[in-house]
């Protein structure tokens, strides 16, 4: 007998379902709608759709997560991930929750700096994933600690860029972060 993961791993699905039907996409609009993290592509401001919101005091508004995937995995009565060897991460900016409200091109780069943050942690958990894979452990705690110490280590991170780099005002300083995420995405290989 398969039960879903927990209620918690259920609202999140529910959420994001709601959020699927809610903006009614197709393949063609979920691909314009949710970015996945590549290499090969930077994000423009034309990818920032929502309305910028002026109660915050900023000029522009990153929002992405860090994706399980499958998303709708089974866990057995001993809490064991039904095909755990499929589990993955991956980094997804969603375009229609960002906004900007005056747009630079040191900003830009700002913001692109956020998602390559939640790539670098997307990456380090696919590491860890496979790590848990190679010992043959599909136990969903297992999973789910590694997915909640990271996800935890990524937005203190975020917050530390922010507070360090004054929202990338300071130019230089956003060049520093600049360096060092990409050295230490170079420095990750890539598993997907």
């Amino acid at each position: 007998m398969f039960q879903f993961v927990n209620v918690v791993k259920m609202k999140i699905i529910f959420k994001l379902l709601i959020l699927v039907l809610c903006f009614g996409f197709s393949t063609k609009t979920q691909a314009q709608s949710i970015i996945e993290w590549s290499k090969d592509y930077k994000l423009k401001w034309s990818d920032f759709k929502a309305e910028a919101d002026t109660t915050i005091l900023a000029f522009a508004n990153t929002v992405y997560k860090i994706e399980i995937l499958p998303t709708n995995v089974a866990v057995d009565s001993n809490n064991h991930i039904q095909n755990y060897e499929a589990l993955t991460a991956v980094a997804q900016f969603y375009a229609k929750l960002s906004w900007v409200y005056e747009e630079d091109d040191n900003l830009l780069k700002h913001e692109q700096l956020h998602f390559d943050i939640a790539e670098l942690y997307a990456r380090k958990l696919r590491l860890e994933f496979e790590k848990l894979k190679q010992e043959k452990n599909a136990n969903f705690n297992a999973y789910s600690a590694a997915y909640n110490k990271l996800w935890a280590e990524c937005k203190a991170l975020q917050m530390k860029y922010d507070s360090e780099t004054n929202h990338g005002i300071f130019i230089e300083e956003n060049q520093k972060w600049e360096n060092d995420i990409l050295n230490k995405l170079n420095s990750i290989k890539s598993i997907h």
